[in-house]
C-alpha cells in the first residue's frame, strides 16, 4: 500500500486524494469530448459538470461521515479532515450528483437523459480510478478471506478482499462497454422496441443497473455501508436501485407497464369498458 505521497512532518498528500483528483480531470475531460460532439454549449456544459462534481463531492462527504458518525462525532475539524480522516461514500455522492445533473438540464432545456447519459460514462472511468486510489491508500477493504488473492492491508492481521480492485474492474470493464454501446444501442431492435428510433436514457440505465447490481453481489463480501439502528439496509437499497434501473431501462425502451388501451382511457378520463 502506498497512503502517502508527501509524508514529511506537518506536510501530508494523500495517494487517495490524487487520484480523486486524477479521476476528476479525466471525468471532466470525457464528458466535454462528447458534449462538444453533440454540440452543447461547451461553458454550460462544464458549468452543471463542476456543478454536480462539487454537490456529489460534498453529499459524498457527509453521507460517509453521518454513517461513520460514531467515528467523527461533534469534531468539526475532523469532518472536513479529509487528508488525516479520509472517506467518501460513493453511492450517496453519485447519486446527488446525477440528481443535480438531470434538475440542470431541465433549467437548461437539454435533453436531460442524452446529459446523464454522458456523465455516466465519464463517471464510471473516474470511479474506476477512485477505487484504485482507495487500493493505495489502504482503505475500503472487505471481509477476511483464505482465497490466494486476499490482500493483507495495513493496520489488519489477516488478508482480506481487496473489494477496491473489485470495483475498479467492474466499473473499467463498465465504462469499455459504455464507450461501445454510446455509438451502437441506437441499432437494437429490443430497445427500440420496433420504433424507428432509440430513446436516450439507455447507458444511464445500465450503469445504474450494474453499480447497484454489483454493489448488491458486493454485500457478501465487505462490510455493511449502511446501518440504522443496528439493521443492515444494504441488500434493500440495492436491490430497490436495481429495480429502478430495470424499470428505466423498460420505460427508456418506449415501452410502459401501462397497456396503450388504459393509458387512453385515463387521458380521456373515461371508464374502460371490458370486450
Amino acid at each position: 500500500m502506498l497512503p502517502f505521497l508527501i509524508n514529511w512532518g506537518l506536510i501530508q498528500f494523500r495517494t487517495l486524494n490524487l487520484f480523486l483528483i486524477l479521476g476528476f480531470i479525466a471525468a471532466g475531460f470525457l464528458f466535454w469530448r462528447k458534449a462538444r460532439e453533440e454540440h452543447y454549449e461547451e461553458s454550460e456544459i462544464f458549468d452543471g459538470f463542476l456543478l454536480s462534481s462539487l454537490v456529489g463531492l460534498i453529499a459524498s462527504r457527509a453521507g460517509f461521515i453521518i454513517l461513520q458518525f460514531s467515528q467523527f462525532g461533534g469534531d468539526v475539524w475532523r469532518w472536513f479532515n479529509i487528508i488525516g480522516a479520509p472517506g467518501f461514500n460513493v453511492l450517496i455522492g453519485g447519486a446527488a450528483a446525477a440528481l443535480f445533473m438531470y434538475r440542470f438540464g431541465l433549467k437548461k432545456k437539454w435533453d436531460v437523459f442524452e446529459v446523464v447519459d454522458f456523465w455516466t460514462l465519464a463517471i464510471s472511468f473516474a470511479l474506476g480510478v477512485l477505487w484504485i486510489g482507495m487500493f493505495l491508500d489502504g482503505t475500503s477493504f472487505g471481509h477476511a478471506t483464505q482465497l490466494p488473492w486476499g490482500i493483507l492491508f495495513p493496520g489488519v492481521l489477516e488478508k482480506h478482499h481487496p473489494i477496491q480492485l473489485y470495483f475498479a474492474a467492474m466499473y473499467f470493464g463498465l465504462f469499455y462497454y459504455l464507450s461501445w454501446a454510446d455509438y451502437h444501442y441506437r441499432t437494437f431492435n429490443w430497445y427500440r422496441a420496433g420504433k424507428n428510433t432509440a430513446q436516450t436514457g439507455f447507458m444511464t440505465s445500465v450503469f445504474l443497473i450494474s453499480t447497484a447490481g454489483f454493489s448488491f453481489l458486493m454485500t457478501f463480501f465487505r462490510p455493511t455501508q449502511f446501518v440504522v439502528q443496528g439493521i443492515s439496509l444494504d441488500a434493500i437499497i440495492y436491490g430497490l436501485l436495481t429495480l429502478a434501473g430495470l424499470y428505466l431501462l423498460y420505460t427508456r425502451s418506449g415501452r410502459s407497464i401501462v397497456s396503450p388501451r388504459r393509458r387512453q382511457a385515463n387521458r380521456e378520463n373515461t371508464p374502460l369498458i371490458p370486450r
